[in-house]
């Protein structure tokens, strides 16, 4: 009685306790809810202008992409209750806001009107339409259940591969993980096309808890049965025999849970052959390109009448990779300009990098049935149309075109969030404003320092007009040898920096899923990636080359290639839209990480190319708003970052908003235990390292400086003078 009592108040007491006495207690902490962060009152909340109106950016956070992330359909979701133990009360629903919000996502309101503002919009925030308004609007989405930011209904439609019907499904789009917001003194700043701070694990586990408590704890089912009977009978569609529906609503919930239970115990048991164990992505960061692959190439493959007596097909085994690549997400304003995008410049193109990303956020898929020509490989639920036009929103018109005389380039799409506009809701407080002395000291800094990789600043017409050769917006700048921006049709692309990970010294960890991940491709699909990238793109691949067609990297951009390819098949469209839709980049790989090797006395190279990987930096427009800094989220502050690397804290809390406006990113108080919830973030873990990009020395000719260290030591002066210019950008 007395653990049950303390199982109902404190569960993450228990589990922590269950998981120290073993195995036994691991199987029961299981079934405990995961500890979550408390909820935090907020007296305010403003979104930051980016350049998108009130209705833009409602349209961003809701559109569906086509996913159905969540293991259940929509009614199911919103009439679940929460996974934890009540006494005297009804538990409430795990779709709840305040709720939600405890997993690090951002509330939303359920449609434009005056209670908006409440959400941190403008009190003009209006959900008119105007005739003048883009396509993408004619069929505008709803949040009638106040889901979070990033949530996004999917209409119910055919599976691609069984031929059946299925109901509304619930999805993310790719407002879930990048939107940002920051958390001061009771104030919360929120901002579009930021990182996220959610914990999507934890989440998992609260979903799969809710569905479990649901068909084992007595008297959950009929409350949740009643649930989506109701919300059947508000739709029009309510059941002629509800005895009978209760029935086979309990029976499809089992069997999603045995799903669910299957594939989890099947990735269990692949992870031990190799006696390895799950790796916490916790708050803030994921494992985007593991977990795309083991979607596309582990679940999808898995066929549809697959049940626990069976199996899984063991030669799906080697596509199951363990998620222990974990990055933080990272900002997308300006990507779509980007003649590379992702942290390692694996994608070049805009559709089969938005495409990629909505199959591995668990679009329906057809890659199983083969044999039925009204069912194709390749067919899927994605809303492509939806996709191209977020990708639309977020680039704007060419920022070349069009402007003033005299007036410099501008990006027009979503533009970074500025710290004036945030500095200007906390007037009164010394710590965001910014010294003009030390500003300009630190854009000389800049120009020594940090020019290299990161090129002039986007919207700095101070430093344009003091160092006009090295302005971002030059076609080329004296000191680089490549162009800065590259012509590609009709537009020109910035030509990021890209660095071999060996000199950066940052962690490897990410940057080896795309060199070193290997999957194997059924026969069935009829997919060889180099010969198709070959034929399709011109990519100079190798032919035929098993080992690279065995490369994880080319076979998901051969599966999106086909895909999309697909789509259109399905979705006809006029020619020119098409073209438009596809852009204008090739689906290629970056020749900066596939080196091919010559021959050697006239015999072919065997590997014919080496693979060495790179990470890919970006402009530093709003990066102010992106801790935790480095790509997997290692360095807590941008001070931290501008200090010698073995300076920098060993251990901190990750997940709470909190901000620090003057070391600009999260507080970090040392020593001090993570508060209940949030993630310990202890930089000796896999994937974790906090070294590289490093300020150390004295050496100034950067040709002379070892791997991991870009540039000679900063004084406290200049590293403060350094970050007051960043806040600036």
């Amino acid at each position: 009685m007395i653990f049950f009592l303390v199982a109902v108040f404190a569960p993450e007491k228990v589990r922590a306790a269950l998981k120290d006495i073993g195995w036994a207690g691991e199987t029961v902490s299981a079934i405990l809810p995961p500890p979550l962060p408390a909820a935090q009152v907020s007296s305010k909340a403003y979104w930051l202008k980016q350049n998108w109106s009130a209705r833009e950016r409602f349209w961003f956070h809701h559109a569906s992409q086509g996913t159905a992330t969540f293991p259940v359909p929509y009614d199911w979701f919103v009439s679940l209750e929460r996974a934890e133990l009540a006494i005297l009360s009804t538990p409430k629903l795990l779709s709840d806001g305040d709720y939600l919000i405890r997993f690090g996502f951002i509330p939303s309101p359920r449609k434009l009107d005056s209670s908006a503002s409440d959400f941190g919009y403008s009190k003009d925030a209006s959900n008119i339409q105007t005739s003048a308004e883009p396509e993408q609007f004619k069929d505008y989405p709803e949040n009638p259940d106040g889901l979070p930011v990033g949530f996004a209904k999917l209409e119910g439609g055919i599976e691609p591969s069984t031929g059946e019907p299925y109901p509304a499904q619930l999805g993310f789009t790719c407002a879930a993980c990048h939107t940002g917001q920051i958390r001061y003194r009771g104030v919360n700043i929120r901002f579009d096309g930021g990182p996220a701070m959610v914990n999507l694990g934890n989440l998992e586990s609260a979903i799969g808890l809710s569905i479990f408590y649901t068909v084992y704890v007595p008297t959950r089912f009929d409350r949740f049965a009643d649930r989506v009977i109701e919300r059947a009978v508000k739709a029009g569609s309510a059941p002629a025999d509800r005895s009978a529906f209760k029935e086979e609503l309990k029976r499809k919930l089992r069997q999603t849970l045995d799903k669910i239970k299957r594939e989890r115990d099947w990735s269990k048991a692949i992870l031990a052959r190799g006696n390895m164990t799950y790796i916490d992505e916790g708050f803030g960061r994921l494992d985007a390109l593991n977990r795309i692959g083991n979607q596309l190439f582990f679940s999808d493959l898995l066929p549809s009448d697959t049940n626990g007596n069976q199996g899984f097909p063991q030669e799906l085994a080697r596509n199951y990779a363990r998620p222990d690549a974990p990055v933080s997400f990272p900002p997308i304003w300006d990507v779509p300009w980007f003649l590379w995008a992702q942290y390692d410049g694996s994608v070049q193109n805009e559709l089969v990098r938005n495409a990629g990303q909505s199959l591995g956020v668990k679009t329906k898929l057809n890659l199983t049935e083969h044999s039925d020509p009204n069912r194709p490989l390749f067919r899927s639920s994605m809303k492509m149309k939806n996709i191209f036009w977020i990708e639309e929103m977020l680039r704007g018109p060419d920022p070349f075109a069009d402007n003033t005389p005299g007036q410099e380039p501008k990006f027009k799409g979503l533009v970074a969030p500025r710290w004036k506009e945030a500095a200007d809701i906390f007037q009164s407080d010394p710590a965001w404003q910014v010294d003009d002395e030390k500003v300009s000291n630190g854009r000389r800094l800049y120009a020594e320092l940090c020019v290299e990789c990161h090129r002039g600043p986007v919207r700095d017409p101070e430093f344009d007009k003091e160092r006009p050769d090295l302005s971002f917006w030059r076609a080329e700048n004296p000191d680089r040898a490549e162009k800065n921006w590259v012509k590609i049709g009709d537009r020109s692309f910035f030509n990021v920096v890209e660095k071999p990970v060996a000199v950066m010294g940052t962690d490897r960890q990410q940057s080896r899923v795309l060199s070193e991940r290997q999957v194997y491709l059924p026969p069935s699909l009829g997919v060889n990636p180099t010969q198709q990238l070959n034929a399709q793109w011109s990519c100079d691949l190798p032919p035929n080359d098993e080992a690279l067609n065995a490369l994880f990297t080319l076979a998901l951009m051969a599966v999106v290639d086909k895909s999309i390819d697909q789509w259109f098949k399905d979705n006809p469209v006029p020619a020119e839209l098409e073209k438009i839709m596809r852009g204008g980049r090739r689906n290629c790989q970056n020749k900066k990480a596939f080196k091919p090797i010559a021959p050697v006395d006239g015999k072919p190279p065997n590997p014919p190319v080496v693979l060495v990987p790179h990470y890919r930096a970006r402009p530093l427009d709003g990066v102010w708003a992106t801790a935790p800094y480095l790509h997997n989220g290692s360095v807590p502050t941008l001070y931290d970052l501008l200090t010698p690397q073995h300076l920098r804290p060993q251990v901190f809390c990750v997940g709470s908003r909190e901000f620090d406006p003057v070391k600009v990113g999260l507080p970090v108080k040392s020593g001090e235990a993570c508060a209940t919830g949030l993630t310990r973030f202890d930089v000796t873990g896999l994937g974790n390292s906090n070294l590289g990009h490093s300020f150390e020395g004295t050496e100034t000719d950067k040709t002379k400086l070892p791997n991991g260290v870009i540039g000679r030591g900063l004084t406290d002066a200049e590293r403060d003078a350094l970050v007051q210019y960043l806040k600036t950008l």
